[in-house]
């Protein structure tokens, strides 16, 4: 069962956090998702994580993700990446969201061109107009 009362602890901490991370397009960090509803993804461990994949950093406190999973599977608005280290995620564009700075831990990798470029495509996909 999920623990959102835990979540909502660490929620109001995260809330009283001062210094905001400074993020760039590109780059992937570890980030606070938390626990969410249904089939919406989420963090894992003490500190409810999971990597993101920064694909605008234009605010000053607020930045645009997208979450990433060790469970490597294409479909139709996602795409496998592969990081710096070798190893594969899967970049799960439909889930794309806007987080709060303060919700970012730390910085993990500087994602190639190439591979951000696959995921540039897969988001102007889902957000094409018919």
């Amino acid at each position: 069962m999920k623990d959102f009362h835990d979540w909502n602890k660490k929620k109001i901490e995260i809330d009283s956090f001062i210094e905001f991370q400074h993020p760039k397009e590109g780059e992937i960090w570890w980030c606070r998702l938390g626990i969410n509803i249904g089939s919406e993804v989420y963090g894992k461990g003490k500190e409810y994580t999971r990597p993101v994949l920064i694909i605008n950093s234009e605010g000053s406190e607020n930045c645009v993700c997208i979450p990433l999973s060790s469970k490597v599977k294409n479909t139709k608005y996602s795409c496998i990446i592969k990081t710096n280290d070798g190893k594969l995620h899967t970049a799960l564009v439909f889930q794309v969201r806007s987080i709060d700075k303060r919700r970012l831990k730390e910085r993990v990798y500087d994602l190639n061109a190439e591979e951000y470029r696959k995921v540039k495509i897969v988001f102007d996909k889902l957000f094409k107009s018919n």
